[in-house]
């Protein structure tokens, strides 16, 4: 118990107190390897536990010529007591373990476990690159977070890219709280209108293991100005056996007082036929990032039909 505390306070100071509060990771020297990692912690006004480390995780990537290494390996869900996801023993999790190859042409070829490349949320897995603590309905129930396959993208254009995914086995990672699949085929199509205007076209399917099938489609778009950025995302869901969600979107605005100070602002509304629930989501939120890797969260979330109404703080920090 005591060395998992004495663990946890070393990476905290050792991450904060950094020379280079602008950089983070070390390059192994003489290899391609390079290391870092990030903590995230969360206090809930409504959780047993209230204070949480939601991640400590470690990230490896490597550069060599056409091919590019990136993994991720992390803990998570740790209380103050020691435990990891309600257990006395700590659970080491994979998220991400993949190796991609540029070919000719702007094609890339990835293997491995890497995340979907579906809707926009998704491509900013890490806390201290999103706007607020928690996320959409749509990143945990419409879609497998992370794809155990191959996948194949294709540059278009200037700026555009349409990307292929194929998962026809178990997934290699841990069973999380996401949508746990062993076939998944993805499209996505990613379209740039202007330096500040983005949209994104996502459908596929996939089967859980217990052996139901499921469709989704999705659009959302985004724009993005040194003072202000709008981003919305739309999605439908269809099960084999009847129970979808019929609809579950989001639309999000961050205002950019200044270079450091964020404020946010989140409408979420979705319908849910396996949990009888169609409800709207309200979030309010402020961001502080008194340097580029680390940053300080606050939000309420209010909920109109589910108990859920809460205050949610994190930090998160990069090293």
């Amino acid at each position: 118990m005591l060395y998992k505390k004495a663990l946890l306070c070393t990476l905290l100071i050792s991450s904060v107190t950094a020379s280079d509060p602008t950089s983070y990771g070390w390059n192994i020297p003489n290899t391609p390897l390079n290391i870092g990692g990030y903590i995230d912690a969360t206090y809930e006004s409504k959780r047993e536990d209230e204070f949480m480390f939601n991640d400590i995780a470690l990230l490896f990537s490597a550069h060599k010529n056409h091919f590019d290494l990136l993994g991720e390996v992390e803990i998570s869900d740790l209380t103050l007591d020691g435990k990891s996801n309600g257990s006395r023993d700590i659970e080491i999790i994979l998220e991400r373990l993949q190796v991609s190859y540029a070919l000719e042409n702007e094609q890339i070829l990835t293997v491995g476990r890497f995340n979907s490349s579906v809707g926009y949320w998704n491509q900013a897995p890490i806390n201290i690159l999103q706007d607020t603590t928690t996320k959409p309905n749509i990143v945990k129930n419409i879609f497998p977070k992370a794809t155990t396959g191959v996948m194949y993208q294709k540059g278009i254009g200037d700026e555009d890219s349409l990307t292929l995914a194929l998962q026809y086995n178990r997934d290699i990672g841990s069973h999380d709280e996401s949508i746990v699949v062993d076939r998944h085929m993805a499209i996505a199509y990613y379209g740039v209108s202007s330096d500040e205007l983005s949209w994104r076209l996502s459908a596929g399917s996939y089967r859980e293991f217990r052996g139901d099938n499921t469709r989704y489609l999705g659009v959302g778009t985004q724009y993005d100005s040194d003072e202000f950025a709008l981003q919305g995302e739309f999605f439908i869901q269809k099960h084999d056996h009847g129970l979808s969600i019929p609809y579950s979107g989001y639309l999000q605005s961050v205002w950019h007082f200044t270079d450091k100070h964020d404020s946010v602002l989140r409408l979420e509304r979705y319908k849910d036929e396996f949990l009888d629930v169609s409800e709207i989501i309200f979030l309010l939120g402020y961001v502080y990032r008194p340097w580029e890797r680390f940053a300080l969260k606050g939000e309420y979330i209010y909920h109109s039909k589910l108990p859920l109404n809460r205050f949610v703080y994190s930090f998160s920090v990069m090293f």
